[in-house]
């Protein structure tokens, strides 16, 4: 199928639409320099309703004379393993179709009236009931672990309110928030050591 141009066109948009179609990467200013005009008046043709539209219908034949080569490379593409293109070569082929199943939602206002049973109605419900999951006894070991940890955090936090009580009561600063080195703690610690010792305060 050829395009015929019409009769009263100038060689120039023969030349322009031919570049066009078999080039389309290419730009205004080369086209223009190809078919001998200013690229004003390619824009002022692509204004042309009458332009663009043979412009299309010969783009479209140059497109369906490429096509068998574009389905070849496809196909070599699918039996190189290629999923996507031999899922479009079937689908270009008819033989996959894509089913669309629509599921049937209902309304509100019908879930309602499905939920209303007539009083005479004899309703059977069959009722599984499932097996009680089975208590699974926890590991003594495990549980005095922890009993361990816990005691000994606690132990920590009974020492370190202790220290703090005795550093108030010798008016010695409590050490600045955060994470203290063993070494800062032995030092605040002895600091409140010789202040009660001066102080002669005696700790049970």
């Amino acid at each position: 199928m050829s395009v015929t141009l019409p009769v009263k066109w100038k060689p120039e948009k023969s030349i322009a639409i031919d570049m066009l179609v078999t080039s389309p990467e290419s730009s205004i200013q080369a086209v223009a320099d190809k078919a001998g005009v200013t690229t004003a008046t390619i824009r002022n043709w692509f204004k042309d309703p009458e332009f663009v539209e043979v412009y299309y219908q010969k783009y479209m034949v140059t497109f369906g004379a490429r096509l068998p080569n574009v389905l070849n490379s496809m196909v070599r593409e699918a039996e190189a393993g290629n999923v996507q293109a031999g899922r479009l070569v079937l689908e270009h082929s008819g033989k996959l179709i894509k089913r669309v199943e629509v599921n049937n939602h209902q309304s509100p206002f019908e879930k309602f009236l499905n939920t209303q049973i007539p009083e005479e109605a004899e309703v059977i419900e069959d009722i599984e009931v499932l097996p009680q999951r089975p208590v699974v006894p926890e590991n003594p070991l495990k549980i005095k672990l922890e009993e361990k940890k816990r005691e000994k955090k606690n132990k920590k936090r009974r020492e370190a309110r202790r220290w703090r009580e005795r550093a108030e009561a010798v008016n010695i600063p409590l050490p600045n928030r955060g994470r203290q080195t063993p070494r800062q703690r032995k030092e605040w610690q002895e600091k409140i050591k010789k202040r009660e010792k001066a102080l002669n305060i005696k700790v049970l």
